[in-house]
């Protein structure tokens, strides 16, 4: 691995540890359809027989988590998330 490939997987794992730390802050809810949604790349339709609730629950939930990781963490929190949960 050279060394641009180093700084740049520490940089990954900062990145996630910091994101952990924001969606552990979250109420459950919001925090299961935002690690369905972006970690496990789950459809809507998915997410919601598996937190056995609505497509619209989970639309909701991932709008409203997204938000309140957003004003935890700043406003790059959510590009970061769909960056580095893939």
């Amino acid at each position: 691995m050279n060394q641009h490939a180093t700084i740049a997987h520490r940089e990954d794992v900062t990145a996630r540890d910091w994101l952990d730390t924001g969606l552990q802050n979250l109420p459950a809810r919001q925090r299961d359809a935002l690690v369905l949604r972006f970690y496990e790349s789950r459809t809507e339709t998915e997410a919601a027989g598996i937190l056995g609730c609505s497509v619209p629950a989970v639309k909701r939930r991932t709008s409203h988590g997204l938000r309140r990781l957003s004003s935890h963490l700043g406003p790059d929190a959510v590009l970061l998330l769909q960056r580095v949960a893939r």
